[in-house]
C-alpha cells in the first residue's frame, strides 16, 4: 500500500507557490581603490596570505612580497622564470607551477619581525647578528 501523508503535499504546492512569487534582489556594490602600484614587471599571478597581510605578486624570475600594512613590496625572491602560476597554503608555504616544462616547487615561508631594542637591557654585544628576546613581563 503507497500512501503519502497528507500534508507532505501542500507543503510542496506551498514552496512551489512562494518560489514563482519571490522576484530576485539585486544588491549595489561599492567600491574604493586602496592602492595602484605601476610595476616595471610583467605580473603572472597573484596570491594573498591567509591573513591578508602580504601579497605575494608572481613576475618572470621573482616573487614580489608586499605588505599591506607598510603600503610597499617589502621582499623580493628570486626564482626560476619557467613557473607562471603561485598558491598560498595555510601552513605559510607558496606552491609555484609552470606548465611547460611541467614542474611544481614549494617554498616554506617564514616571516622575520623586527623588534626595537633600543634602551632596552641586554645581555651580550651590542652588535650579535642574533638577538633572543625574552617576553617575560606579563602585565
Amino acid at each position: 500500500m503507497n500512501t503519502k501523508p497528507f500534508f507532505k503535499v501542500p507543503i510542496l504546492w506551498l514552496f512551489a507557490l512562494l518560489a514563482l512569487m519571490l522576484k530576485p534582489v539585486q544588491a549595489d556594490v561599492e567600491w574604493e581603490q586602496l592602492l595602484k602600484l605601476d610595476l616595471k614587471a610583467q605580473i603572472l599571478d597573484v596570491t594573498a596570505s591567509s591573513d591578508g597581510d602580504l601579497i605575494f605578486a608572481l613576475t618572470p624570475g621573482h616573487i614580489l612580497v608586499f605588505s599591506v600594512a607598510d603600503q610597499n613590496i617589502t621582499n623580493r625572491i628570486p626564482v626560476d622564470k619557467i613557473y607562471d602560476r603561485i598558491a598560498y597554503a595555510q601552513n605559510d608555504t607558496l606552491t609555484l607551477t609552470s606548465h611547460d616544462p611541467a614542474s611544481l616547487k614549494i617554498l616554506q615561508i617564514d616571516r622575520i619581525y623586527e623588534i626595537d631594542l633600543s634602551n632596552r637591557p641586554f645581555k651580550g654585544a651590542a652588535d650579535a647578528k642574533i638577538t633572543i628576546a625574552v617576553f617575560d613581563d606579563y602585565q
